[in-house]
């Protein structure tokens, strides 16, 4: 199909994406049940003449759309749908109706334009063969949501051959407003989750002789915990350990019998992230140890490392230069420390995660990820919607070979 018709057809739907992102935005919701964002889907979905899927346990919603040219691939487009507890402070007119709670990272938009290439996918199908599955999946920020779709069936029945997602805002410093960001290193860290407690028998806080001080030994395992990246890991090898909560103690005179404390930890290989878990156990325990404590340490894997296909990654940046020319498209070569769970989705198929600029200072479009403030210029939109269309349509036509895909997975 001819790229500039994609681009004036998609151009044009860009007020209605807009009005889509708005009407998510206004009613957001947390976790893995979104009654209302996914009743707002499926009447979409039956609006768009897509068929809705109902083989997947109740996890996320999932349409499809025939091709009318007969037998082919299965393309699926991933949107992630669920909001974070943070109380929106921008006085907007399609503002949060649910207090405390905002779409502060982008999940609007991206439900949106997902929804502009159900729309133009839909209206044009007889002009391609094979089928477009739409993932609309919840739970990406809790890191739970991607794993129970994928364990519940959503890239089967029928089976995906290829997946295409994005994120909006200014993740990557160097995708600019409207640009299409590519990777196919590792663009987004694996998000893990680690916990401990520090156990005492307690006792007079004038009497520290008669108790170990599982404060000061928490304490110190803390400082421990941070030198690992410093000392022990390669410095080209990035990673991350933060602990974000330390909780303990009920008076200023007594020493309590325990200390809990819990974090996160980064990386971007599996090298990495097998050396901290083992390493990080043995720290908290000696430590614990040396000041005559007990302790217990857990530590959960969440998301893996966001890793595209290269020749899939190759082939959505080719559709961008289409679409927009040389200048609309740029590769990511800084990684970013956050986690996001469409790499369960990548791990088990060939696909690519783009970005998708939306800052834009000089209109006080400032796309701060996680903030009270988070806002997008809705004006570029319709890119987004322009490229799932264009790489949808690419790959339904094999531009990338399903054989060859097979066959670099499991090498």
């Amino acid at each position: 199909m001819d790229p500039g018709y994609i681009r004036e057809a998609c151009s044009r739907m860009n007020s209605r994406i807009a009005e889509w992102r708005r009407q998510f935005h206004r009613i957001p919701e947390l976790g893995t049940e979104l009654p209302e964002t996914a009743a707002l889907v499926r009447k979409f979905f039956s609006e768009l003449g897509v068929e809705v899927q109902e083989s997947y346990q109740g996890i996320g919603v999932v349409g499809l759309i025939h091709g009318e040219k007969g037998e082919g691939p299965t393309v699926a487009v991933r949107a992630d749908m669920d909001a974070l507890e943070i109380k929106e402070q921008a006085d907007r007119e399609y503002g949060s109706r649910h207090p405390g709670r905002m779409h502060a990272c982008g999940h609007d938009a991206h439900m949106a334009i997902a929804l502009g290439a159900a729309d133009f996918l839909a209206r044009n199908k007889e002009r391609f063969r094979g089928r477009l599955k739409l993932i609309f999946q919840p739970g990406e920020e809790s890191m739970l949501g991607a794993l129970r779709m994928v364990e519940a069936g959503a890239l089967e029945k029928p089976k995906v051959d290829f997946l295409l997602g994005l994120h909006i805002g200014n993740i990557w410093e160097e995708v600019g407003l409207g640009q299409i960001g590519v990777c196919s290193k590792p663009v987004m860290a694996a998000a893990d989750t680690f916990e401990f407690t520090i156990e005492a028998q307690g006792g007079h806080g004038a009497a520290p002789h008669t108790s170990p001080d599982p404060v000061l030994a928490a304490s110190q395992a803390v400082i421990q915990l941070h030198t690992l990246i410093g000392r022990e890991l390669d410095p080209v090898d990035p990673a991350v350990i933060t602990v974000g909560q330390i909780q303990g103690g009920q008076a200023a005179n007594i020493i309590p019998t325990a200390v809990r404390a819990k974090g996160t930890v980064r990386t971007l290989s599996e090298k990495v992230r097998d050396f901290l878990e083992t390493r990080m156990a043995e720290v908290v325990s000696h430590t614990a140890a040396g000041y005559r404590c007990g302790h217990r340490f857990t530590y959960h894997r969440g998301s893996p490392v966001v890793k595209s296909d290269p020749e899939v990654t190759d082939l959505v940046a080719g559709s961008a230069r289409e679409l927009f020319g040389a200048g609309g498209v740029c590769r990511i070569e800084k990684p970013a420390m956050v986690g996001e769970d469409v790499s369960f989705f990548l791990r088990e198929v060939p696909g690519c995660f783009f970005a998708l600029g939306s800052s834009n200072p000089e209109k006080g479009f400032h796309s701060l990820h996680h903030s009270p403030l988070f806002d997008i210029d809705e004006s570029v939109l319709w890119k987004g919607t322009a490229v799932f269309s264009l790489a949808a349509l690419r790959l339904l036509e094999g531009s990338v070979s399903q054989a060859e895909q097979r066959g670099r997975l499991q090498s």
